[in-house]
């Protein structure tokens, strides 16, 4: 029975130095595992929060500076481009402007053409028809009529100029549309008159070279000549 409690005591003073022990092992060993081992304090977690916030705004900088750079080169290529589109442009302007005039030139070229045939073609009907005028009545009334369809088609030319000029519009300082139209105009009031000439040529060279026979009467009742002389007529007798 007394054997009992002795035991027990003793178990007791054999772990309370056994803590002692670990304590002192623990104390001995605490400098080794600081070196490995950082300990949490909270000037380290401060530490921390400061390096954390320079590297966020270490890494805000440079997306920053990447973002104006990038404006910069999108500044640099939008002006570019601007300017690209400006001198492309530019030079749509003047291709167009150089494809109108070769189009205008074109046009005058075959203007002028025309212009010289109407010369050389009324000369001929002249020279061959004028000597027939008092000899064959026919060929005096087509002469007439070949004249007067011509004059009507030069008053439309000098009513198309007077009309311009009335507008404000100088034939030199017209756009390009309104020159091509000038021009145009004046070429078909050529052509009309080349026909007019041409057609009148024809008669007269029946009645003249080859005797052709022909009731002349419809052409005489169909004429605008027809229709002046009695306008003449009636304004004369109207004046009476």
């Amino acid at each position: 029975m007394e054997i009992e409690p002795m035991k027990r005591a003793w178990n007791i003073k054999w772990n309370i130095r056994r803590c002692w022990l670990l304590l002192l092992c623990l104390t001995l060993a605490a400098p080794t595992f600081a070196d490995v081992i950082p300990t949490p304090r909270d000037p380290a977690t401060i530490e921390a929060l400061i390096s954390l916030h320079k590297l966020i705004k270490g890494e805000e900088d440079k997306a920053l500076a990447k973002v104006t750079t990038s404006f910069g080169e999108q500044s640099i290529i939008t002006k570019g481009a601007t300017k690209f589109n400006n001198v492309r442009t530019t030079l749509d302007s003047k291709l167009n402007n150089g494809y109108s005039y070769v189009i205008l030139a074109g046009a005058l070229g075959s203007t002028a053409n025309s212009m010289y045939r109407l010369i050389q073609e009324y000369s001929q009907f002249t020279r061959s028809t004028f000597q027939y005028t008092f000899k064959k009545p026919m060929v005096a009334w087509y002469y007439t009529e070949a004249n007067m369809a011509c004059a009507r088609e030069i008053k439309n030319i000098k009513a198309l100029y007077a009309s311009l000029a009335a507008s404000g519009i100088n034939v030199m300082k017209a756009s390009m549309d309104e020159k091509l139209h000038i021009i145009m105009e004046l070429k078909n009031s050529i052509e009309t008159m080349r026909g007019i000439i041409d057609s009148a040529n024809v008669w007269c060279s029946l009645i003249t070279v080859g005797g052709f026979r022909y009731d002349y009467i419809w052409d005489i009742l169909n004429s605008e000549v027809t229709d002046k002389i009695a306008e003449g007529v009636i304004n004369k007798w109207n004046s009476v």
